[in-house]
């Protein structure tokens, strides 16, 4: 099933973009959709998710937890091998346990400390994807956060893609690994527990 579906034409391939699930609730906005779009090698499928939020606190206050992902995502077993606002040109591992030494598939291009942080993750050395192993060939994903300050107030955006490469070339068939992984957790999980946690450390100031 497909809402508003089109194609953006420009000078990376085409994409067709699915409707995902959206949740608003006061301040707090999260909009995922679903593209597919082709390649040489192949169907190329993947998620985007926008989200906003508002924290009545300064940049500053709010820098000090967003830059440390470990504060606010511990809880649901994502753990970071950094501080990823102190590690701007520099690698860091995401894994489902703490300490983890396994490889690093991640990279953090920028850091302005209370404005902004944009992650890469690059192609795998060994063709991988960190999303969907054995899917890879292309970058797993691209990632950027987001400090706006108004009037003492701080808007948080969040831009985050994945995508890997497809094992069959209907689209469908191909986004439904997708669609779970939304539904079932990522959106439940900044939905009830990440952007809650974020605020919570903010206003306790803790």
């Amino acid at each position: 099933m497909t809402v508003n579906k089109f194609s953006v034409e420009g000078t990376v391939p085409a994409r067709t973009y699915y409707e995902g699930p959206a949740d608003f609730n006061g301040d707090e906005r999260i909009h995922a959709r679903y593209f597919a779009y082709q390649t040489d090698a192949g169907l190329v499928v993947g998620d985007t998710y926008s989200i906003m939020f508002t924290i009545d606190r300064p940049a500053k206050d709010v820098w000090r937890y967003l830059k440390d992902f470990n504060l606010w995502q511990n809880e649901h077993n994502h753990y970071y091998s950094g501080v990823l606002g102190d590690l701007e040109g520099k690698t860091f591992r995401l894994s489902n346990k703490p300490d983890d030494p396994g490889p690093h598939y991640y990279e953090v291009l920028k850091v302005i400390p209370e404005y902004l942080i944009v992650i890469n993750q690059p192609i795998p050395a060994d063709g991988s994807s960190a999303e969907l192993p054995g899917l890879g060939g292309i970058s797993p994903g691209f990632h950027v956060f987001m400090l706006n300050e108004h009037d003492g107030k701080t808007t948080v955006s969040v831009f985050m893609q994945h995508a890997a490469r497809a094992e069959t070339k209907n689209e469908q068939e191909a986004l439904e690994p997708w669609r779970e992984i939304v539904e079932t957790d990522a959106q439940p999980k900044w939905r009830e527990d990440f952007i809650r946690t974020l605020k919570r450390l903010v206003y306790e100031g803790r």
